[in-house]
């Protein structure tokens, strides 16, 4: 299977966004529901997808999805997914894994991998109970709510995702991290990107989520920032 490989440099994919031209999206969590449709998103825009696998199968098949099997925990696989691409996503989390550190050790390698590359471009999300380390003790009040309700159950997940934030802030990727609330399949409300968390009990559908994370790939408005996603 051929897919096209575009410069690595952050001028050639400003370049071809600008053409309009597709581009190669090296995305991690393809098996998941919400990577799945973040898949989806990227092949009906005509990019192409170099997709890591690890133990679930990606249920996708297009001309344009090249499927990398490989651990995030393996600096050799990074640098094969991430060979020939021009931006990353990570929608990992480490609720079904095998591991508690799934999105901690997919940071630390992405972030010693992708400067090799000449990458900066990455998008990656995590709950909307994870907390930045400038917000701890002046947490926004849903922040402050939900975090305390998920905390006795999942604090491994969450604690995942913090560490995710920690590695990205430390380095000098042009990163966005998105703070997904609880997400459902049969929710249609479009999404945004805010400073300020939704309530505690909302929720967003996988759909909608997707959309507003390949824009914001392409886009600028939260670089190097933890935005949390909220079903308008």
């Amino acid at each position: 299977m051929k897919y096209e490989v575009h410069s690595t440099s952050k001028e050639r994919l400003e370049t071809t966004r600008a053409a309009g031209k597709p581009v190669t999206v090296a995305v991690l969590g393809a098996s998941g529901r919400l990577g799945g449709f973040v898949v989806k998103s990227l092949l009906a825009e005509g990019h192409w997808i170099k997709a890591l696998v690890h133990r679930r199968p990606v249920n996708i098949d297009h001309s344009r999805l090249v499927l990398i099997h490989g651990d995030v925990h393996d600096p050799a696989s990074l640098l094969q997914l991430l060979t020939g691409v021009d931006v990353v996503v990570s929608t990992l989390g480490s609720a079904e894994a095998d591991v508690p550190d799934v999105c901690t050790a997919a940071a630390a390698n992405l972030v010693l991998t992708m400067p090799q590359l000449g990458l900066s471009r990455l998008l990656a999300t995590t709950g909307s109970a994870a907390r930045e380390d400038r917000e701890v003790g002046v947490e926004h009040p849903h922040l402050f709510a939900r975090r305390s309700v998920l905390m006795p159950q999942m604090s491994d997940l969450i604690l995942d995702g913090e560490a995710q934030m920690r590695a990205l802030a430390s380095s000098n990727l042009d990163w966005t991290i998105i703070r997904l609330p609880r997400m459902t399949m049969d929710y249609t409300r479009p999404v945004r990107l805010a400073s300020a968390p939704a309530a505690p009990w909302e929720v967003a559908g996988y759909g909608a989520a997707a959309t507003a994370i390949v824009a914001e790939l392409f886009g600028s408005n939260w670089v190097r920032r933890a935005p949390f996603a909220v079903a308008t």
